[in-house]
């Protein structure tokens, strides 16, 4: 399994690290700071398109995981070639008009892919999914 960076957020200090889930990220953070479970405050991929791997092409779009409403939602524009891929290798295909494709993450760790405008209407579909 690949090693994916984090940025963990505690009350009281922010870190950055690698692990191979935001579960295992957090885990090692607080193990490491000797923290209690009251102290943590979220947890984001740096990166929500890394490198893919796959054996036979480009895998279609990534998986997108509900979101956790009681998070704080960042709504982050996903580049796409002009061939519709992202700069993991993932497919997506063309978008028309003005709509983008945006990676929303709620902090909790997990993430959903929606076609927006902009990134309040990006965190208005990825609840309403």
């Amino acid at each position: 399994m690949q090693c994916l960076n984090f940025t963990v957020a505690l009350t009281e200090i922010t870190i950055r690290t690698a692990a191979e889930t935001s579960d295992k990220a957090v885990e090692l953070v607080m193990k490491y700071e000797n923290a209690p479970e009251a102290a943590f405050v979220s947890v984001y991929q740096d990166d929500p398109v890394p490198k893919v791997s796959a054996k036979f092409g480009a895998p279609m779009g990534r998986p997108s995981r509900p979101l956790d409403h009681d998070g704080k939602w960042k709504a982050k524009t996903v580049p796409l070639d002009e061939g519709g891929y992202d700069k993991g290798g993932a497919y997506w295909g063309l978008r028309m008009g003005r709509e983008k494709l945006f990676a929303v993450q709620d902090g909790m760790g997990n993430i959903a892919f929606v076609d927006a405008i902009g990134p309040r209407d990006a965190r208005e579909r990825a609840a309403s999914e």
